[in-house]
Formats: C-alpha cells, sequence, structure tokens
C-alpha cells in the first residue's frame, strides 16, 4: 500500500478534544434545547460564543447551513417570485434555499479569483431590480466587500451572506458573515467546525433574528430560553410559520470545543494549503488565487510559534483555505489523465470542467432552475472560468506528512503529463 492509498480523506472528527464536552452533555439526558428552563443549554452556550468570536450581537444554531439561509431568507422577506441574485459558483444548497423560500435565484457572474463580479452584479441590480443578494463567499474567498455594501444600500438590496466555507475568514479586519444584514455560517462535516450537520445564524438586527427564532422552532414560550433582548419575542409569537430547523443540545456540545481551537485549526489548514502551494511552483501551467498573498510563507512559521503565530493570522485580510483551487492551463486530454492518475491513488480531486454533469457546484448541473434559456447560455464567463479549475480539499484533520504526500504524488503527476513543465500541446 502507498503512502497515498493509507490517507483518510474522510471527515475525521477528533474525539479527544470533544470527548469530555460530549460525555457531559449525555449526563444530563437533555438532548432538546427547551428541557433547559434558563439560558444554560450547550446550544445557548455555543451561540453566545459565536457571537464573541465573529463580533456581532446575535447568534441562533440551527439544523444546518442550508435551513439557516432559508431562515434568513423568509426573516429578510423574501416572497413568492421575487428576485434573489446568487453567485454563478456555489453549491446547489443555495439556490434551493432560494426557491424553497419562494424566490426566484438569478446568477451572477464569478471571476477568475472565485468571487462575485462586481461589474455583472451592478448590471443585474440595474436591469433585474432585485430586493436580495444571496452573497456566498464560495471555498472562503470573499471579494471587495465595502463595494458590494456600497451597491446594497445605493439600490436598497438586502445583503445576506452565505459564509458556509467562511468562518474564520477576515476582510478588511472584519469576519465573514458580518458584512450584511444576515449571515450564516455551516458545521457540515468537512467545516471548521464539524457537528456532522448544523448551522449558524449570525446578526446585528434584532427584528431578523428574533424572526428566524421564532421560525427555527421556539414556539409557545420557548423564545424566552433565547439570550436576547427586546420587543421581537412575543411580537412573533404565533405570527410565523415554525419550520423546526433546531439544533440538539449534543451537536451544540461537539462544536464548542472545536470553537476554542478554531485559530490553530486555522494555522494549520493554511500552512497545509501553502505547503502545497509551494510544491506546485515548479509548474507554470498552475494559477492560484490572487489572495492568496494574505497568507503567511510556511517557511516562515517556525519562527512564530508561538506567541507570534496567532498575530501573524490575525493580520486586516486573512483567507481560510481548507480546500484548492487550481486553474490548470492543459489540454482537454491532459486534464482527464490528470484527473483519472489522482483519484486512481486516492487522490480525490475535482476537474470542474469537461463532462462533469454531476457536481453539485456547477450551476449548469442546476436543472431545477426556473429557467427557459439554454443552461450553457447562462454566465458564460464563469462556465470558462470553472472549466480550467481543479478542486481539491484538504480535510481539517490533514498533518504536514500527509499534505507533503499529497502534494508529491500530485507534482508527480503533473511531470508526467507535462514533459518536466512543458505542456503538452
Amino acid at each position: 500500500m502507498t503512502e497515498l492509498q493509507k490517507i483518510n480523506w474522510g471527515a475525521e472528527l477528533n474525539t479527544d478534544l470533544v470527548n469530555d464536552a460530549v460525555q457531559a452533555a449525555l449526563k444530563t439526558k437533555k438532548l432538546f434545547r427547551y428541557q433547559y428552563k434558563e439560558t444554560t443549554s450547550d446550544v445557548t452556550h455555543l451561540e453566545k460564543e459565536i457571537t464573541e468570536y465573529v463580533n456581532c450581537k446575535y447568534a441562533l444554531a440551527v439544523s444546518s447551513a442550508t435551513n439557516g439561509i432559508f431562515l434568513a431568507l423568509k426573516a429578510c422577506g423574501v416572497k413568492h417570485d421575487d428576485k434573489v441574485l446568487i453567485p454563478a459558483f456555489t453549491f446547489v444548497a443555495v439556490p434551493s434555499a432560494v426557491i424553497q423560500a419562494g424566490g426566484n435565484p438569478i446568477l451572477v457572474e464569478c471571476n477568475d479569483q472565485y468571487v462575485i463580479s462586481l461589474s455583472d452584479l451592478k448590471n443585474k441590480i440595474i436591469r433585474q431590480r432585485p430586493k436580495f443578494l444571496l452573497l456566498s463567499h464560495m471555498r472562503g474567498h470573499m471579494p471587495e466587500m465595502s463595494k458590494v455594501v456600497e451597491l446594497c444600500k445605493a439600490f436598497q438590496v438586502v445583503l445576506i451572506e452565505d459564509a458556509a466555507h467562511a468562518l474564520g475568514v477576515k476582510h478588511n479586519g472584519k469576519m465573514a458573515g458580518t458584512w450584511g444584514d444576515i449571515g450564516i455560517y455551516s458545521m457540515q462535516s468537512y467545516k471548521m467546525l464539524n457537528a456532522g450537520e448544523g448551522g449558524i445564524i449570525v446578526s446585528n438586527n434584532e427584528e431578523l433574528m428574533w424572526q428566524c427564532i421564532h421560525m427555527s422552532g421556539a414556539y409557545e414560550n420557548n423564545y424566552k430560553l433565547h439570550m436576547i433582548e427586546g420587543r421581537g419575542g412575543n411580537k412573533y409569537r404565533c405570527q410565523l410559520p415554525v419550520y423546526n430547523c433546531r439544533l440538539n443540545n449534543l451537536s451544540a456540545a461537539i462544536a464548542r470545543p472545536q470553537l476554542k481551537m478554531i485559530e490553530n485549526t486555522i494555522i494549520q489548514t493554511n500552512k497545509n494549503y501553502m505547503l502545497f502551494k509551494e510544491k506546485m511552483k515548479e509548474f507554470k501551467q498552475i494559477t492560484f488565487p490572487l489572495s492568496d498573498q494574505f497568507l503567511i510563507d510556511p517557511t516562515r512559521l517556525e519562527n512564530l510559534i508561538p506567541e507570534g503565530v496567532l498575530a501573524g493570522y490575525t493580520a486586516m485580510n486573512r483567507p481560510v483555505r481548507d480546500s484548492i483551487q487550481m486553474q490548470i492551463d492543459l489540454d482537454e486530454a491532459c486534464k482527464k489523465s490528470l484527473l483519472h492518475l489522482c483519484n486512481s491513488s486516492n487522490i480525490p480531486i475535482s476537474w470542474l470542467g469537461g463532462t462533469n454533469n454531476t457536481n453539485a457546484r456547477l450551476f449548469w448541473n442546476w436543472r431545477f432552475l426556473p429557467y427557459t434559456i439554454r443552461y450553457e447560455d447562462i454566465c458564460k464567463y464563469t462556465k470558462s472560468i470553472l472549466d480550467n479549475v481543479f478542486d481539491l480539499r484538504l480535510p481539517l484533520h490533514f498533518t504536514e506528512k500527509e499534505t507533503l504526500a499529497v502534494a508529491e504524488g500530485f507534482a508527480a503527476f503533473m511531470r508526467r503529463l507535462t514533459g518536466k513543465g512543458v505542456a503538452l500541446k
């Protein structure tokens, strides 16, 4: 068995880290958050800790980020056939949540940095006159948020942030998910907080949060068990549908110890990314996002430990790279060969182009969208970018040894296909 074959690519949970918290939660025999008659449940504590981490007023833990997006859309006022702008590069759950809320998802072009195109966003706002922008920070990539916010304010567009992939990402000193009217994080198994499933809604808007609380399942007087002040609790009682999207105490108990360690996780994750990227320097065919410039060179990390590490990673701009997006300039035959070599050697990489008709991140595979034009004619520029992209997730449990094994294996495949750096074209 090779080193690559030995690597576990699954989403592992650090049981040593969470075991005590899980056992404590089980001993209470109270897994339903509202079994507590005061604000002492693990879910309530998680919500408070999230607000402190991302620096916002309110948080609500829910059963999934998708449900969180749905609740946010409903709280913001999305009604039947309302236009909701979304980036063309996002996960299928985003347009699905829009449709579930009754809205009409309108795709906006993305650029070669995998973020929403500001020019196309402005054009779509002017032409479509939408009331809402659901902005996904796909794979942790963020656009120039001050310009996005400026556009939304100028045209009275409600900004909802899908920060499922972006917990811990900073832009201009502000956390992803806190720029808009409301934001959502994910705790699905591959995310920075792994609760198996789960999501967290954050906002500084009291009215929006009260609506989300009631719709999530705070029926009758259970709204009183949320640490939020104001009149909204009683105001919305029995006035909104109840969708039962609550998080349970066991999931919260699993997430809380991870949140305490999240800065260390981000450091190691970014270091692994940079180690992989360093191994790819010999290939002119591979292009990485420009925003990587905000990541610390892994060769400097030894000089920063222990005190300086966190200081280095709490800069004004901080990407969090738990996955790798590479534009690879090879012909189609070489791309297919590269994909085959990786997958047959236990590197589960995705090529977003070619004949990929199942990947849930590709908008041309979303055949449920309510469009009458050919899918191939929507957002042509985004598709041309993604056609050259290879997408590789680095699980959070990866060690430097595992990362280097993957990088060296990938580099070996590239050398075979390029003749030591010269593309076969």
